[in-house]
């Protein structure tokens, strides 16, 4: 399970468990039992690097809003996002984020054991294969709120039958987060040799229809249905490369399209066919094309 993307991307891991710091996060006050850590923590500045946790982790903000700019472990555009008070990040264990922040933001953290996590997608959700939950930033979910609310209050104040209570609440939160951040439904096989043509067709399809927008391999997986790992392994057999230079590869030809309008820059079209900037544009247009978009627009003339 760890194999699906962790091991191609080096990155800071971030044991939730550890007592004092770990990989730039210093945590404070935590309480552990079983599959489940609650914790109190602050993270010093991030100038740009991949980090994953070491569980399944649902961090709620605690301090002042402040700006994270990230981006997930397939893609090439950097998104930017207001964390306000409240506000929470869910995170897989197996999917690195790059992130980069100036603030130091303090939170609340519930972290859960993967294998707690897993055995529950399988007995719970006649799940096959690998869970899927989707990484997200700063998002409100009354829910994730109502529990983070609970285990803050058994941190601080405690109680007789803590560790019941407290596997209580990993039981809820890992069974919202399958419903209402992952997949709940069974993961079929791959097809011999790919992709079935229908999970292809949807995939091709969504693939055109939000090429200019973020798109990620857990984003993908789900649409056909099938684990992550699965899924790009499928993907490469049915159309030759891996999503993410197949999705790459679709851009560029847009933006071949787009040069042929000599009114528009070159960073317009690199906007405007979906790269995040004109340099990653230039870089992705000379792999494929062996030129350069300003050479490739000149040899048209």
């Amino acid at each position: 399970m760890r194999s699906m993307i962790r091991h191609h991307l080096r990155h800071d891991l971030i044991d939730f468990a550890s007592s004092g710091s770990s990989g730039g996060f210093s945590f404070s006050e935590q309480l552990s039992a079983g599959p489940i850590t609650l914790t109190l923590g602050t993270s010093r500045p991030i100038e740009g690097r991949y980090l994953a946790a070491a569980q399944v982790i649902v961090a709620i903000h605690d301090g002042k809003s402040f700006e994270m700019d990230w981006r997930g472990a397939e893609s090439d555009r950097i998104q930017s996002s207001i964390v306000a008070h409240g506000q929470a990040h869910v995170g897989d264990a197996r999917f690195p984020f790059w992130v980069r922040y100036s603030a130091s933001p303090s939170f609340f953290a519930i972290a859960l054991d993967e294998a707690f996590v897993t055995e529950i997608w399988q007995k719970a959700f006649d799940g096959e294969g690998d869970f899927i939950i989707r990484p997200s930033i700063g998002i409100e979910d009354p829910v994730i709120a109502r529990l983070g609310t609970l285990g803050r209050r058994e941190l601080s104040e405690g109680g007789a039958g803590g560790r019941l209570y407290l596997e209580g609440l990993a039981t809820l939160l890992t069974v919202h987060l399958l419903r209402g951040h992952g997949s709940s439904k069974p993961a079929p096989l791959p097809h011999r040799g790919g992709l079935a043509p229908r999970q292809l067709r949807r995939v091709l399809d969504y693939i055109d229809a939000h090429l200019t927008g973020e798109l990620g391999l857990v984003e993908l997986a789900a649409i056909a249905s099938l684990s992550p790992n699965h899924f790009g392994e499928a993907f490469k057999a049915s159309v030759g490369k891996s999503p993410h230079r197949f999705v790459m590869e679709r851009r560029v030809q847009d933006a071949m399209e787009l040069l042929r309008n000599e009114e528009r820059s070159i960073a317009e079209i690199a906007q405007a066919a979906g790269f995040s900037s004109q340099s990653r544009l230039t870089q992705n247009f000379r792999q494929v094309t062996g030129l350069t978009p300003g050479q490739f627009r000149r040899s048209l003339g």
